[in-house]
């Protein structure tokens, strides 16, 4: 206080005698502001994780399914020899046609995966091997390679398929062992294409582990764990555990939801084993129990719903958007059976096919949209031909002829199925 007043005495002198008091003299004095007067400081904002919106890339879109189609060469007439392309089926059309040019690969292992915009050509061999990743349109032109994989590592994605975020794409990435007593490394990445980026976002044990799909912006992903009693050790052989029998019993495989972002995982469902003994489908777990019940758990609850009684050991096919799908035997003959998800009714369908010089009930491949079905009407062995959209002809193996089936015809012989047509093909 004394300074205080020192300093307004000095003022009161200077002006007295005419003198303007100088901008330098008024910024160094100390400042009146009482610490009552003054503005509290910024309270920090919490930082807020960006969200990923993720979608599934699968075997089919809503439009159509992608299969993949070995050919016969036409000179020699060995199968294979022409080339692996993707078969692709046209459901509102009914129609079938090859979409692409072959690949000339070293093997048929060749994986098609499409969403509502691109399909995706994945092929991994042996280690001395180069995998591949391709992204096409979807009737496969302007295809492209998405990144340069070193030499001795698959694209695991197995028969799942892989996630996307509408610019990264997600997917099981192996590491192949050069040694039988050494295990293949498993983990779990993200490829930025147009980045040329990838980055590891988890890794596996050595039982490995799948991408299974994605639920509420989280990738849903498998573990299996051995427990730390077990009496029995693994033994390593051929590039994995070899006596996975001896372990089951203390084995648990897990349903996790990992975030892509912060890499932090919510387990949402546990049983013992080696594989997880539910199928998982439209967010939630399905599964036959032993006193033949269809049960249902959605994904992030803790209870079963059972949604019907089953009339016997039936085993679960298909979740489809209206209907769930099973066969089982009854009367000595396998039948189909749907559950409808709306009524709640089972029924048994009564189309059957003679297919393979049995009678049999009708294969359902796939959904074709809501309460329709992709099936086998009929097969043929040998040689056919299959044509792409310029009329250039392949040899396949027809074996299967599909037909497009409703929800009524399956369940009404009188309802006329849909053959599926291969337009250019004689």
């Amino acid at each position: 206080m004394k300074r205080l007043c020192a300093s307004l005495t000095l003022l009161l002198l200077l002006t007295a005698c005419g003198k303007p008091a100088s901008t330098s003299a008024t910024s160094a004095a100390p400042s009146a502001t009482t610490p009552e007067m003054a503005e509290p400081a910024a309270t920090p904002q919490p930082t807020v994780e960006p969200v990923v919106s993720l979608h599934w890339i699968g075997r089919q879109n809503e439009a159509g399914l992608y299969q993949r189609e070995a050919f016969y060469d036409t000179e020699s007439y060995l199968y294979g020899n022409g080339g692996v392309g993707a078969r692709y089926v046209d459901f509102s059309r009914a129609t079938e046609e090859v979409v692409g040019k072959p690949l000339e690969l070293e093997n048929a292992n060749l994986q098609l995966f499409a969403d509502g915009d691109s399909l995706y050509w994945v092929w991994s061999g042996m280690i001395r091997d180069t995998a591949i990743l391709l992204r096409s349109d979807l009737d496969g032109g302007n295809r492209e390679s998405l990144y340069d994989f070193p030499q001795g590592v698959s694209l695991g994605v197995g028969d799942e398929g892989l996630a996307s975020d509408g610019t990264a794409l997600y997917f099981r990435y192996c590491h192949i062992s050069g040694d039988p007593k050494i295990p293949d490394a498993y983990e779990l990445v993200r490829l930025d294409p147009n980045a040329e980026t990838m980055e590891t976002l988890t890794t596996w044990n050595e039982f490995a582990g799948y991408l299974q799909g994605v639920w509420q912006n989280k990738l849903l992903i498998t573990r299996t764990t051995l427990s730390e009693d077990c009496p029995v050790e693994p033994v390593y052989d051929r590039y994995r555990v070899s006596n996975t029998e001896e372990l089951m019993p203390w084995l648990t495989t897990t349903l996790c939801a990992m975030d892509p972002v912060t890499g932090e995982e919510e387990v949402l469902y546990s049983c013992p084993g080696r594989w997880l003994d539910r199928r998982l489908d439209r967010d939630a777990l399905w599964y036959v129990e032993e006193a033949h019940q269809l049960v249902c758990r959605s994904l992030g609850e803790a209870e079963d719903t059972i949604l019907t009684q089953l009339p016997g050991s039936l085993y679960l096919w298909d979740v489809c958007t209206e209907d769930v799908l099973l066969y089982g035997q009854e009367e000595g003959k396998e039948w189909l059976y749907l559950y409808n998800l709306a009524d709640g009714t089972l029924t048994r369908s009564p189309q059957r096919r003679w297919l393979g010089g049995e009678d049999r009930a009708i294969p359902v491949v796939s959904e074709a949209g809501p309460g329709r079905y992709l099936v086998i009407d009929d097969a043929n062995t040998g040689m056919q031909q299959l044509a792409d959209r310029e009329g250039t002809q392949y040899l396949i193996d027809g074996y299967a002829r599909y037909a497009i089936a409703s929800r009524e015809a399956l369940l009404d012989q009188s309802v006329p199925l849909t053959p599926v047509t291969r337009p250019g093909a004689p």
